[in-house]
């Protein structure tokens, strides 16, 4: 019996050798496939020339004029299965810019995943941490394959919950930085270039105070209001370059428990 008892022993120790062996590789999947890395634009101020992005765009005569509500507009910003033929052109046009933008390969997880987002259909729809989760489930699928993601995550939920449940309240500065560009440039009739064309337009002091109340409403009404205390300061220093959206969510992040890791927490 006592033979018996060591075999059994034996086995089920050697099992979680091996799974542990599995999980170090695995994590380090995890790992390298959810660290942010650099999006474009990340840096360059508002005063550089980049190909492909021009701020001398013709803007709507209605977004120019005074009465123009930038918070309204973005807080009224139809759901995707909603929008006219027209609406879903430049919605479209938008969230190609930010895949483009976002310095990942495999395009359409952004443009996926960025549509949803804004899709009252979709499971994600104005959900932050869904949304989240989402885009990194899509990347790391399109990265390490789909049996390799899903082996991977089943062992990592069993043996580190606490780590997946933290993992859950943050967002990457990437994609925070994606959708706020997407409803911000939406609201304005443009991707990158025709954001910086309004703040030029309105003038750097009533862009700052435009921007930040709609931050702030974007930001509560996503179930993230903890993070509106940082905003003003956040769009005072983003206003200085030229990929807007990024720049907030890297200026909250250096305001964030966990400061300057790429991401920002939702706490």
């Amino acid at each position: 019996m006592k033979k018996i008892h060591f075999i059994k022993g034996v086995t089920v120790m050697t099992i979680m050798a091996l799974s542990l062996t599995a999980v170090a590789p695995l994590s380090s999947l995890a790992e390298d496939a959810t660290t942010p890395k650099a999006s474009v634009l990340e840096g360059v101020l508002a005063s550089e020339d980049v190909k492909g992005i021009d701020t001398d765009v013709k803007l709507d005569a209605e977004v120019l004029s005074d009465d123009f509500d930038l918070e309204e507009a973005v807080a009224e910003m139809p759901s995707v299965s909603e929008m006219t033929e027209e609406e879903r052109a430049l919605f479209d046009s938008i969230v190609e810019e930010q895949a483009e933008l976002s310095g990942i390969e495999d395009l359409a997880v952004m443009e996926e995943a960025l549509t949803d987002f804004f899709d009252a259909d979709a499971e994600t729809y104005n959900d932050l941490e869904a949304s989240q989760q989402d885009f990194d489930e899509r990347l790391q699928e399109s990265e390490s394959g789909d049996t390799v993601s899903m082996y991977k995550n089943d062992i990592l939920q069993a043996l580190a919950p606490k780590q997946v449940e933290a993992f859950q309240v943050r967002l990457s500065v990437k994609w925070a930085g994606a959708l706020l560009n997407t409803a911000i440039g939406f609201a304005v009739g443009g991707g990158v270039g025709a954001i910086q064309a309004f703040i030029i337009k309105k003038g750097k002091r009533e862009a700052e105070k435009l921007f930040s109340r709609t931050v702030v409403s974007r930001l509560k009404a996503w179930g993230a209001k903890k993070l509106a205390v940082s905003v003003g300061v956040a769009v005072t220093v983003a206003l200085n370059y030229l990929d807007i959206g990024t720049q907030i969510a890297k200026q909250l992040d250096k305001r964030d428990k966990r400061p300057n890791n790429g991401y920002v927490d939702i706490y």
